[in-house]
């Protein structure tokens, strides 16, 4: 049943009590969840320096209903109805009597947070309050740059421009366009073409050219000077002139409108500048670093949480205690997909009959093996006591192996010094003032980073000199052409769109070569899908409904990333759907973007309607496609990766209060279920939300990639004011690790004595550029995994891919900068596993 009220931000000029003199309301309605008990519920917010009402508005079927605002203590009170003079019906507002000085309503939900109830009739509406510390500038900041990036994706090619500047990403065009309106125009402002029109005005008896006024004149006094007669007037107001004011508006606004967007572009470009430049200088210099210790300390409790769950495992009773043996056992490497490991015993001797077999594999109950594989990297002795079952098998290729498979455990006891060994680097690290000595990889791996900084802090720097001189060239022809506009304004011409009939836009080689400036200006308009009508609706976007619009960043930033950063091309006319999309709120909005070199398409789904009828405000569905040529390119089961964002709007969150968040999307509306195999992650702008910092990367404290195992979901900070140059930084590690997980396993080509040739369908996730067969090198770990190195030539940044040691999850070393696993505190290179917690440590073995 489709709900019968709506909830909308209102801004209310008052005109006295009771009374609204003018009334605007946000574009779209805030949405309105139902709970199992028919509970209806709406969360609003309360900024810090703006306060707009919150209205409701009933449809038709409950026209006779008043509703009931019902206090904490349970009075109720009925709502205030004010009519809208632009015709859009009647609202209800919650009020607290009229201030007749400042001729203004009070209102309790303006400045109050906490939960409120509005009886309507049989229904009751929870109203959810959140104070903010956001206010006008800070939602203006995300306006700004949300309609600057449009702009900006709209009217220029930013994936096909150079670096140098040369491109439709530049300006050039709409330069050379806009300067050769400027030379055409003139030659029409110098010899504007005219209409002679016949008038009446006083003229000497010299040049008197009679009509009937003047007779009428003359009759009544002959002695008279002047008399009105006949007079021609030339005119510059006509319809050729009118469209040329025509065609400088339009161009004065396309001007205005790349100056904008452009001008935000300098301004990240030289944040980003200053920031490339500063790693740079940072990384080149460094040789400590400091160790965090909540990140080791939190380390260290993860250790002694997965010891404490092994050691204090109990199994289920049995009636024949005299069955249940001890068995001290040396874990080695899995074994297989089985609940199984290699061993060894601990004593080192071998049984009757042991000579004759090559190895040795323990066969454990399914959550006991759970409990032991956590453990698995930091305790390797173990002792086992329970009923087992030992027998010699023997392998397809003819090898023999005793299997000891348990019945059943019922007691694990772990022999390991991990929890001594972390107290005792702790000592170490305080002497040490929580400082410690980079190791060579580290060091050879900053110094690489720092290059790739130099680099792009450079490219950054020319793109940024390029587009600030297309401004500069574009802000001296507008301001010409504006001149031109007010000199034809001085001649009488007023502004018209209406084509002209005649010949002379044809005929007359200034006029046309007016139109034909004038079309190349369109055509770059047109050829980026934007609507001219709809550009005052882009810059006339309001701040009333501020959860919105920040849902409307997270989308320009997230086709941005696609698009510009990862080189997805996108589907034909997707310019005039993203217009459309951002103006006004639908459902099931979807951008196709496809890699036709690696038969990879991202569909990003807007409002993606669910069958339980819930609404996730992003859906990414990454699918790897078949490619017709070749059979070497089907995509192995699991491909197809599902990453579900919701965006939230928060200036600051309590204690818990994202993971319960994170909890209800997922257990409560079943945001998982949204494509098979998704991840969800919350994006929100606050920083410092994870505490302690799960990770010594610089987003550890900002950013949640792995809350639970092989990164199914956790939350991203992303925000203009918070982040600066970065604020979409943590995103973009987001969608890398969304597309790791789809990459396949490089494939070998050809070998031969002298080399090896590898191909990946696998891009770079620094600048998107595809690895090239010559830049992947292999070699193989200590345990016989194959181990890969990608590098991009393009822009230095490489990736290390392997396998967790442990278990057969994928691991992805992308630097420091962009690599999204978890670390551990005083070595950041050295990755732990998302899946089993696994990682090289020296004071382990």
């Amino acid at each position: 049943m489709s709900l019968q009220i709506e909830v909308r931000y209102l801004m209310i000029n008052w005109q006295s009590e009771g009374v609204a003199r003018d009334i605007k309301a946000a574009p779209h309605a805030l949405e309105i969840e139902r709970d199992a008990s028919g509970e209806l519920s709406v969360e609003s917010t309360v900024f810090n320096d703006f306060h707009p009402w919150l209205g409701i508005r009933l449809e038709s079927a409950l026209d006779n209903t008043i509703p009931v605002f019902v206090s904490a203590s349970g009075e109720e009170t009925p709502m205030l109805r004010i009519a809208d003079q632009q015709g859009c019906g009647q609202w209800w507002l919650q009020h607290d009597g009229w201030d007749p000085l400042n001729k203004r309503h009070f209102s309790e939900l303006h400045r109050s947070a906490g939960a409120y109830f509005i009886r309507l009739g049989n229904l009751r509406l929870r109203i959810e309050n959140r104070l903010s510390s956001f206010g006008r500038a800070d939602i203006q900041a995300y306006i700004n740059d949300f309609r600057g990036d449009l702009l900006w994706m709209i009217m220029n090619d930013a994936a096909a421009a150079t670096a140098s500047g040369q491109g439709p990403g530049s300006g050039a065009e709409l330069a050379v366009a806009l300067k050769a309106l400027n030379a055409a125009s003139n030659r029409v402002l110098a010899s504007p073409a005219v209409d002679i029109r016949e008038g009446q005005a006083p003229q000497s008896i010299a040049k008197l050219r009679p009509n009937a006024a003047t007779f009428h004149e003359y009759l009544r006094n002959p002695a008279a000077r002047y008399f009105t007669g006949r007079v021609f007037n030339e005119s510059a107001d006509i319809p050729e002139n009118r469209y040329v004011r025509h065609m400088l508006a339009v161009a004065l606004k396309v001007a205005a409108a790349y100056m904008s967007a452009a001008t935000l572009q300098t301004d990240f470009l030289r944040r980003l500048t200053s920031q490339e430049a500063e790693r740079a200088s940072r990384d080149s210099a460094i040789k400590s670093r400091a160790v965090d210790p909540e990140v080791f300390d939190h380390q260290t409790q993860d250790i002694a949480r997965r010891l404490e769950a092994l050691t204090c495992f109990t199994g289920p009773s049995t009636e024949y205690p005299d069955q249940i043996a001890r068995f001290p056992i040396r874990l080695g490497k899995r074994y297989g997909d089985k609940c199984a490991f290699f061993y060894e015993r601990q004593d080192g001797q071998q049984a009757s009959g042991d000579a004759e077999i090559d190895y040795r594999v323990v066969v454990l109950p399914e959550d006991v093996f759970e409990l032991i594989l956590a453990a698995h990297h930091f305790c390797k002795d173990l002792t086992l006591a329970g009923c087992a079952q030992t027998s010699v098998k023997i392998t397809s290729s003819g090898k023999r192996y005793r299997e000891l498979k348990f019945i059943s455990v019922h007691g694990i006891w772990a022999q390991t010094h991990a929890l001594e060994n972390r107290a005792a680097k702790r000592k170490y690290l305080e002497v040490k003032d929580w400082q410690v000595a980079l190791s060579t990889n580290e060091l050879r791996e900053l110094k690489r980073e720092a290059a790739i900084a130099q680099r792009r802090a450079k490219r950054s720097s020319e793109k940024r000199i390029a587009i600030a001189s297309s401004i500069q060239e574009i802000a001296r022809e507008a301001g010409l052409l504006q001149a031109t506009d007010a000199s034809l304004a001085k001649f009488g011409v007023a502004p018209s769109s209406s084509f002209p009939l005649g010949m002379r836009l044809v005929s007359n080689p200034d006029y046309s070569a007016c139109v034909s400036a004038f079309n190349k200006i369109r055509q770059l308009i047109n050829r980026g899908g934007l609507d001219l009508s709809k550009l005052d609706e882009i810059n006339n976007i309001g701040i009333l409904h501020a959860s919105e619009i920040y849902e409307k960043w997270c989308l320009i930033k997230i086709l941005t990333l696609l698009i510009h950063d990862f080189r997805f091309e996108p589907e034909i006319g997707w310019e005039e759907k993203l217009i459309t999309s951002t103006l006004a709120r639908s459902n099931n909005v979807r951008f196709e973007c496809l890699r036709h070199d690696l038969k990879i398409s991202a569909s990003l789904t807007c409002q993606a309607e669910m069958l339980s009828g819930r609404r996730p405000d992003f859906v990414l569905d990454i699918t790897h496609t078949e490619d017709e040529q070749s059979t070497r390119y089907n995509p192995p089961k699991g491909r197809r990766i599902g990453l579900v964002m919701d965006a939230k709007f928060r200036s600051k969150w309590r204690k818990g209060e994202l993971t319960q968040m994170l909890d209800e999307l997922i257990l409560i509306k079943g945001y998982d279920q949204a494509l098979e195999n998704a991840k969800v992650f919350i994006l929100q702008p606050c920083g410092l939300t994870v505490r302690p910092a799960k990770s010594p990367l610089e987003w550890g404290a900002h950013s949640d990639y792995s809350r639970t195992n092989a990164h199914r979901q956790g939350w991203i900070q992303a925000g203009v004011t918070s982040s600066g140059a970065q604020s979409t930084q943590h995103l973009k590690r987001l969608l890398a690790l969304a597309f790791q997980s789809s990459f396949p396993a490089p494939r070998q080509l050809s070998s031969d004595q002298d080399d090896t040739i590898w191909e990946s369908r696998s891009f770079c996730i620094g600048c998107g550029e595809r690895h090239d067969n010559q830049s992947i090198k292999a070699k193989r770990t200590k345990s016989g995994a194959m181990r890969w190195l990608l590098d991009c030539r393009h822009c230095g940044v490489w990736t290390t891919r392997t396998h967790c040691y442990s278990c057969p999850t994928p691991l992805f070393k992308n630097g420091t900068v962009w690599t999204y696993h978890t670390t551990i505190a005083d070595q950041v290179t050295n990755v732990i596993c998302p899946s089993c917690g696994a990682y090289f440590d020296k004071d382990f073995e």
